[in-house]
């Protein structure tokens, strides 16, 4: 408008008369008025004492090109120019501006840099700070001048930008603390920057890394609560650092740690998604297994954990119509809700479903769930058809807050339950050390052997007819200096789990003939039984075996018994046969252990290379009470005289089973009636004291 320019022209020729040093219009008149108004205020410029500059500014226009604005010809003629290029980041802040702008084939100096005194080349970028108060820059409305005059005097010596943000048509900017401020305002932040030389300037990677450092230490708390407080303080301060560290004069760049923490951000929501998909199953929108084992008030109450095994469940679910497969599922979960108190369902794999109840008591979990499978002995009605339902139930009521185990464990047991036989089962209680010691069995087995934890110990066999000693079993033992004496069953069937049973086997092979050349030694020369499991007769490398601990041993081949141990687990008795052949022609005897157990062992009998066999515990133990007993081991007793083999009765537990073995014409026997497994050395003292008795008083 005339009137403004013609006002603005008066203002600038008193700027002049109060003594200004320097005044920048920050407004760009594109628009011609009158003629005469136009010249006026290009006068007032020219005629200024000090600098007089008009400032051009650069804007993108509706196609995205930039656009330098300038003045109209008779305002701008004579005049100096600069222009104005500040980039506004989407938080409404400007925190780089260039010391100079090319455009148009036009390269001017930035008003900043041009207050300041400062050049450099166009698009080179020069950091903001804002470490001072908005308030302490002095601001004036013109009219206010025009009314006081006096105060045009305070202006004295200074550099004044006179602007109209409004006219510009640019959006006010931020500065921290403040919204929406003149966009002069930023020129003149920018010009007090380079007056007071380049900022401190931290670049990206310390707070990348600060950034990452902080998420891994929030993820690393195990409250939630705290987890995401942290992550919220990480957050925050990530976005206040730019403004804090503004007022200390320090210029930092956080653009790509707050990536970071939107990636990671992602990342969480995406987990957490996928999570909460987890907990609910998307058949039935009833909870998972998952959401049973985080469940904090079924770890802090610790109540019995029930899983019910459904029976012929596939079976049922291919039947079905595929839109009857949720029917089914929730008419189960149904029928199981209403008989267990509102208790919350929780569906696992397929034919698994879990609940909790605070009782505890086995005998009336029993009885609960014994009704439970009464009310499912009607069939559920799916649609138009009738379904039967089996059910078995497995519990866990160890006292460990650990829900994960506990729901394994009566997963486990449910697993195991079957219809006629054992429809409700208690998981094992034992404590979680137990397991965690189980679990970790098979490494130990393998320190044991180095540091001298697993040994033997030797059982004598007997002469019947005279209690001579006439050979000992080497029987492999664990004493670990924790648990104490471990089993023999549970490390042995873990080594053939864990495929350890060759080196187990090995060890023993080998202390089994460094003992008998000791007993030798001593002018003992006692036959050595060693247990072979049949699971090492599917493959050659048994005789392998045997052949290099005779060679590197010495022993004598002849004193040598391998007992094969449970030979119902043969699967293929040809090869076994050929194996066991090899092994006899190295010169050992190949007993067969444990006979009348398992259903192959008449077969095995038949088909492998046997020269001795002894009768199983479960025959002898019971030969003076049971008379069916005792005339199965008569029976296996003469079967041995027909074969021509011996046959060594184990598991003699009294003097009275000794007794009628004798009198049943059994020649060799071993048990604790007449020695338990002893030591080496105790073997030795015995031999030595020449005391020709039962050995009943060996232990």
């Amino acid at each position: 408008m005339p009137q403004g320019r013609r006002q603005l022209a008066d203002m600038i020729r008193r700027l002049n008369t109060a003594g200004v040093d320097a005044v920048y219009v920050d407004y760009v008149f594109d628009q011609a008025t009158d003629a005469r108004t136009d010249a006026d205020l290009n006068n007032a410029l020219r005629e200024f004492s000090g600098q007089a500059y008009l400032v051009r500014v650069l804007n993108t226009d509706f196609n995205g090109n930039r656009v330098l604005r300038g003045d109209t010809p008779l305002i701008a003629d004579g005049v100096d120019q600069v222009a104005l290029d500040a980039w506004v980041n989407y938080l409404g802040y400007t925190w780089y501006m260039p010391y100079a702008v090319e455009e148009d084939g036009v390269s001017l100096p930035n008003l900043p840099a041009q207050i300041a005194g400062v050049s450099g080349e166009p698009g080179e970028m020069f950091p903001i700070t804002y470490n001072y108060e908005l308030s302490s820059i002095p601001t004036y409305r013109l009219s206010d001048l025009m009314e006081n005059p006096l105060r045009l005097r305070e202006l004295a010596g200074k550099t004044v930008i006179i602007s109209n943000s409004s006219e510009r048509g640019i959006q006010p900017s931020n500065v921290p603390g403040h919204k929406a401020v003149p966009p002069s305002i930023i020129s003149i932040y920018a010009a007090e920057t380079l007056l007071a030389g380049d900022p401190h300037f931290v670049t990206g990677l310390p707070f990348i890394l600060a950034a990452i450092a902080a998420l891994l230490l929030a993820a690393s708390i195990r409250q939630r609560s705290l987890r995401y407080t942290a992550y919220a303080v990480t957050s925050i301060t990530a976005l206040a650092a730019p403004f804090i560290s503004a007022h200390f004069d320090v210029r930092i760049s956080i653009a790509y740690a707050l990536s970071v923490l939107l990636v990671y951000g992602l990342f969480r929501l995406r987990a957490s998604w996928r999570e909460n998909l987890r907990m609910v199953d998307s058949v039935t929108g009833l909870p998972t297994f998952a959401a049973l084992e985080a469940d904090r008030v079924v770890a802090d109450t610790v109540p019995a954990i029930i899983v019910a095994r459904i029976h012929r469940f596939e079976e049922v679910r291919r039947t079905l119509a595929d839109e009857l497969h949720a029917a089914y599922l929730q008419a189960i979960a149904a029928r199981l809700k209403a008989a267990t108190q509102d208790a919350t369902i929780y569906i696992g794999q397929g034919h698994l479903i879990a609940w909790t109840m605070r009782e505890k008591e086995p005998a009336l979990l029993r009885e609960h769930l014994e009704g439970l499978r009464a009310l499912f002995s009607s069939p559920l009605v799916v649609g138009d058809q009738q379904v039967d339902v089996g059910i078995t139930f497995g519990i866990d009521i160890s006292p460990s807050p650990n829900v994960v185990r506990r729901l394994a464990a009566a997963v486990a047991v449910a697993e195991k339950t079957t219809e006629t036989f054992e429809p409700i089962a208690v998981a094992d209680s034992a404590s979680q050390e137990d397991l965690i010691w189980n679990i970790s069995l098979q490494a130990r087995i393998d320190a044991a052997l180095t540091n001298g934890e697993i040994y033997l110990a030797f059982q004598p066999k007997i002469m019947v007819q005279t209690g001579e000693i006439i050979g000992a079993e080497a029987l492999v033992r664990w004493k670990d200096p924790v648990k104490g004496h471990i089993p023999p069953d549970n490390f042995i069937r873990q080594c053939e789990t864990a495929g350890r049973m060759s080196q187990l086997t090995r060890f023993v092979l080998e202390e089994a003939c460094k003992a008998g050349n000791m007993f030798a030694a001593e002018g003992l020369n006692l036959p050595i039984a060693v247990n072979i499991s049949a699971t090492l007769l599917h493959e050659r490398g048994i005789v392998t075996m045997v052949r290099d601990v005779l060679a590197e041993s010495g022993f004598e081949p002849r004193r040598l018994t391998l007992e094969i141990t449970e030979t119902y687990r043969i699967s293929n008795l040809d090869l076994a046969a050929d194996i066991l052949g090899e092994l006899s022609a190295l010169g050992a005897k190949i007993s067969m252990d444990d006979f009348g157990v398992g259903a192959a062992s008449l077969e095995a009998l038949l088909k492998l290379p046997f020269s001795e066999l002894k009768i199983d515990r479960m025959f002898i133990a019971p030969m003076t009470s049971d008379p069916k007993a005792h005339g199965i081991v008569k029976s296996v007793l003469q079967m041995g005289r027909d074969l021509r083999i011996i046959v060594v009765a184990e598991g003699v537990e009294d003097a009275g089973t000794l007794t009628l073995l004798r009198d049943s014409g059994c020649l060799v026997a071993q048990g604790f009636a007449i020695s338990r497994p002893v030591t080496f050395d105790k073997i030795l003292d015995f031999h030595r004291s020449s005391r020709i008795e039962k050995l009943t008083n060996i232990v």
